[in-house]
């Protein structure tokens, strides 16, 4: 990667931390059987699977058994929700849920189910307060928004789903993971999806973490792999790679934490009042109530993949809203949710930073985003008359 740019698009995912690196190039170096079978290569490679299972596990106090290694997380949603969903039941998800997710909901809406969405405030964060809980519904939602950066209120939400009779509840842990800690029973789910790539970890790799009283159905059929809940032969090297990155990140939690929050007041001192430069915060203005070092703003006048262009071209590298969309020029569905215009919603981006980035990268990133804003505005104020 170029020294010279700025890579700010951690949200969507951080390259591969050096560590995680070396140990896949090792694994893949040295050669890994496959687990199932029964010679000293097998077997060596069985061991790397279980211990890249049990350091999950540690991670978010569960026992192995209940880790199972899928190949992304939109695999593991997948996975949950087809085990645990009817084709006639209900599902409660939000109006702001990225677009996998929503994927998934209109997928059993057209099969005729039951969709209902929790709605959201001006900042993303759902409003449990307008929801009726239904016996047997199982409820999709992501803890905290890689779009607006809003962690939710995890505690209003159990006290919630106490109410509920049956059913399960599947949440969406990819971004919150590496910010802060998620015990599996303090959460409260029913299924905790985990990916790799968020956390410095390969790409091709994530896991559902299950209670033991759940039992998935699996997608692909197999000879058995991952105790028959998914067919097809483990991807040992990255599932070790994907828990080593785990185990890194949950080792240096505070310390990125703070370390991203040096950077967000960095980058936004420098950039000064967003409205100065066209544009408008989406997500929380409290900055404990977002993910550290996130940003996310809306311009109505422009679209959000131009101006990432733009920001490119100048040699910064951040995103749409969502990665789900980016290269759409369609509206964010969680502006919208969120009460802002269409041309708005077509104007979102994402600047993210992760624990490579510097203060004086995140003073120069805001520089760069005024910079470029305003040479467009300029050059929209000119060509107007012509347009």
């Amino acid at each position: 990667m170029n020294v010279a740019r700025i890579f700010a698009d951690h949200a969507a995912g951080s390259p591969v931390r050096q560590e995680v690196a070396e140990l896949l190039a090792a694994l893949y170096r040295d050669g890994i059987g496959n687990p199932n079978g029964g010679h000293a290569e097998a077997r060596r490679a069985r061991a790397v699977l279980d211990e890249a299972r049990a350091t999950v596990a540690e991670t978010f106090d569960v026992e192995s058994r209940q880790v199972t290694f899928t190949g992304s997380a939109s695999e593991a949603l997948a996975l949950a929700l087809g085990s645990e969903l009817p084709s006639g039941g209900t599902l409660i998800t939000t109006t702001s849920e990225h677009r996998g997710a929503r994927a998934l909901a209109a997928r059993h809406e057209s099969a005729g189910g039951a969709v209902e969405l929790i709605p959201v405030d001006s900042c993303g964060a759902w409003r449990l307060d307008d929801v009726a809980p239904r016996r047997d519904a199982v409820a999709m939602l992501t803890i905290s928004s890689g779009e607006l950066g809003t962690e939710q209120d995890l505690l209003a939400l159990r006290a919630m789903w106490d109410e509920v009779e049956g059913g399960a509840l599947i949440l969406d842990a990819v971004q919150a993971a590496a910010s802060r800690r998620l015990g599996f029973q303090e959460v409260g789910a029913d299924h905790l999806v985990i990916g790799s790539a968020k956390l410095e970890g390969p790409a091709g790799i994530a896991a559902l973490i299950s209670a033991p009283d759940r039992r998935l159905r699996p997608l692909v059929p197999g000879g058995g792999q991952e105790r028959g809940r998914r067919g097809g032969t483990e991807a040992v090297p990255l599932a070790a790679a994907f828990a080593h990155a785990l185990a890194l990140a949950s080792r240096e939690r505070d310390a990125m934490r703070t370390h991203l929050s040096a950077l967000s007041r960095t980058f936004e001192e420098a950039l000064g009042a967003p409205e100065t430069h066209g544009l408008r915060l989406t997500g929380s203005s409290d900055r404990s109530a977002r993910l550290p070092g996130h940003h996310s703003y809306a311009a109505s006048w422009v679209l959000g993949d131009d101006l990432v262009a733009a920001l490119d071209h100048a040699g910064l590298a951040i995103s749409t809203g969502s990665a789900c969309i980016s290269g759409s020029r369609e509206p964010s569905e969680a502006l919208l949710a969120c009460g802002h215009t269409i041309d708005e919603a077509r104007g979102g981006i994402r600047i993210s930073f992760g624990r490579t980035n510097s203060v004086e990268e995140a003073r120069r990133a805001a520089t760069i985003t005024a910079a470029t804003c305003a040479r467009i505005r300029e050059g929209l104020r000119v060509e107007a008359p012509f347009s």
